[in-house]
């Protein structure tokens, strides 16, 4: 362990090494932040023009993709990528391409119908005559027509007629061809879309809870894909009934819904953007359900052609050529439209406005965080290293000098409190040693009484200085690193009660109670002789700090796989500031000084290195003025592994 340094003339002397290095160190620091903030004004300077091209670049590159996919609209290309559809917009008709990426379109149109009069007599016979077996008879007549429109829609009466009567499974058997037939409508309504609906009804009447999800997860995918050309009442009505159906609470709208939408908003909105021969190609953004669409408008003699594009058509297709010359020139991109509102122009971005660079939306550019001019990094760098160097090697050397210089005192001063401290103690017992050994020499009887008091109090001093002596060698043995131990395989509560009733012999005469409870059949192992001096270096702490009691608990317990010896005393208690330095060699309490309790100040330091050793450690309880409770925590012995049986010599022994 190394000395705890504590206040004295070595931290003044630091406080004059420490103002003594204070105006290098300012001058230091102000001339090198003067030149960074040059450096920095220069690469400023600099970055912003690099930012000015490196914008034009980008809106160039964006205009040059969307001008192609104008070319592209003005030809009548088809063929679109995913993220968008082209819409012509007439004044009767409303078509797209491709036409599966919309769920429903703002007009439909009209599809074949059956004549309605041809099922007049169907209807008289059926609810005025209630003759429904006739009704049934015409039905199948009109089922064989050459008109496909009558067949469908005959087929579904029946259909219903027979789910009517309870003859569910031929309903169902003529259904499901019926959901095949897309170019003839009933009411409107194209065939093929009633007959599945109707399917889903009667299966959810009959309550067959597989069948129904299957054909309502058809239904909803083949409104979702387009399949029938439907308005959006029409699409929302049944998209619901087959939501509710599928069991889905919480169904957000798909993409071919969403862009559906957007052509419904598109053809609700118009009249907002001008028609007719001779005008312009406009580019613009529209909203529609919380998305945002960038739109191609070309106007024609008869209709209109519009390009409407989701936000990843866009970062798929016009973007790729701005973002790789971004990456270039080490900015970024920020567009409006679908990545929020562009930020504020600084002096790290240009923003861009639509009706400047004629993109539908406004464009931002920013220099990248970590992009920076490399030679205006490396001159920076290398600035700020240098001054680095020079600050580290002051505050280095001042720290280095002041600690050798406060070390050194501080040694000095504890070698000198620890060879009083050792000299005092040496001079009681060895007082006491030469007045008895004066009486026995005067002379006296062999059976006086008084000579065996002296001989008793002789051998008491004497024990006292050989404690005194081999616990200062052994600490200077275990702080080389020269201290053996031998463990055997022991009861820790045989020990404990040998230790404390050799202890409680020593301090009767004085009026001190030791009390020991250890009753615990656990084994450790250890070395007793220096377990031992542990502990009893634990009760002549606690003899010696409780001056006003006399009692002294020692307790052995186990705590799951390891065993706890505690010494508790009821004397002046350790400070929370010192319970961490008395472990520390040498280190003496304020209040033993104060109170001028003597001791070398190595007991506890002995007491954690020998703990140490064995694979444990030491608990400390304490409040001051309320005693204090040492623990010693050694692992029993089947945890022996703890204890780094490399380094020493294990014996099987007991002590009993």
């Amino acid at each position: 362990m190394r000395p705890r340094l504590r206040g004295g003339p070595s931290r003044r002397l630091l406080v004059l090494l420490l103002a003594i290095t204070v105006v290098p160190l300012v001058s230091l620091l102000w001339l090198g932040r003067y030149l960074l903030e040059e450096d920095r004004a220069i690469a400023a300077k600099q970055a912003g023009e690099r930012l000015d091209r490196a914008a034009t670049l980008v809106a160039a590159a964006v205009d040059r993709a969307i001008a192609a996919d104008e070319q592209r609209l003005a030809a009548g290309a088809r063929d679109w990528s995913a993220g968008a559809v082209v819409v012509i917009l007439a004044e009767s008709r409303v078509s797209a391409a491709p036409a599966l990426r919309l769920a429903f379109l703002p007009l439909a149109p009209a599809l074949p119908e059956a004549d309605a009069r041809l099922f007049e007599p169907v209807d008289r016979a059926e609810f005025q005559s209630k003759d429904r077996t006739v009704a049934r008879e015409l039905l199948e007549t009109l089922t064989a027509s050459s008109d496909p429109a009558v067949r469908a829609t005959a087929r579904l009466q029946l259909a219903r007629q027979f789910s009517s009567l309870g003859e569910h499974e031929r309903a169902l058997r003529i259904y499901e061809p019926l959901a095949n037939v897309d170019t003839v409508a009933l009411a409107g309504v194209p065939v093929g879309l009633v007959a599945r609906y109707r399917r889903c009804q009667l299966l959810a009447a009959l309550g067959r809870t597989a069948a129904l999800r299957k054909e309502a997860a058809t239904l909803h995918q083949d409104l979702l894909t387009g399949r029938w050309t439907v308005t959006a009442p029409v699409f929302v009505l049944y998209r619901r009934d087959a939501d509710a159906w599928m069991g889905a609470s919480d169904v957000h709208p798909g993409p071919e819904e969403r862009m559906a939408g957007a052509v419904q908003a598109l053809w609700e909105g118009r009249d907002r953007w001008p028609a007719g021969p001779g005008t312009s190609p406009r580019r613009f953004v529209l909203e529609a359900g919380g998305d945002t669409y960038s739109v191609l408008w070309q106007s024609r003699a008869s209709d209109v052609r519009a390009l409407v594009a989701a936000p990843e058509y866009v970062r798929a297709n016009w973007l790729p050529g701005a973002s790789a010359l971004a990456r270039e020139h080490g900015v970024t991109v920020h567009v409006s439209s679908f990545d929020g509102d562009p930020p504020p122009a600084t002096d790290g971005s240009i923003v861009i406005p639509s009706a400047t660079s004629r993109l539908p939306w406004a464009l931002a550019v920013a220099r990248h965080p970590t992009s920076a001019a490399p030679e205006a990094t490396s001159r920076r760098l290398l600035l700020i290293i240098g001054l680095a160097v020079l600050i580290t090697m002051a505050l280095a050397s001042s720290y280095f000098i002041a600690r050798s210089v406060h070390r050194e005192i501080a040694v000095a001063r504890l070698q000198s409190d620890f060879v009083a401290a050792v000299s005092h103690e040496f001079r009681t017992p060895l007082t006491t040693l030469r007045q008895f050994t004066d009486m026995l020499r005067e002379g006296g009887a062999a059976d006086d009484p008084q000579r065996q008091v002296c001989y008793e109090a002789q051998a008491r001093a004497t024990d006292r200085l050989t404690r005194l002596v081999e616990s200062v060698l052994d600490f200077g043995s275990m702080e080389a690193g020269k201290r053996r131990y031998r463990f055997d395989a022991l009861s820790c509560a045989a020990l404990v009660r040998a230790v404390v009733d050799d202890f409680r012999r020593e301090v009767k005469a004085a009026g001190y109670h030791i009390e020991c409870r250890a009753t615990s059949q656990v084994e450790v192992v250890a070395d007793a002789e220096a377990l031992g001096r542990a502990l009893r270096n634990l009760l002549e702490n606690a003899v010696k700090y409780s001056p006003d009691s006399r009692t002294v608990d020692v307790i052995v317990t186990e705590r799951d796989s390891t065993v706890a010896i505690a010494v508790r005393d009821r004397g002046i208690g350790v400070p929370p500031a010192e319970r961490k330095a008395i472990f520390d060699q040498f280190h003496r309490g304020a209040e033993a000084r104060t109170r001028g309790i003597a001791g070398t100040g190595i007991g506890l330091a002995m007491v954690d290195h020998i703990v140490r050793a064995h694979g444990g450690h030491v608990d400390v309880q304490s409040e001051p003025g309320q005693g204090s409770t040492f623990t010693i925590v050694l692992p029993m012995a089947m945890d022996r592994d703890a204890i780094g049986t490399s380094k020493f010599e294990l014996r099987s022994s007991k002590l009993t």
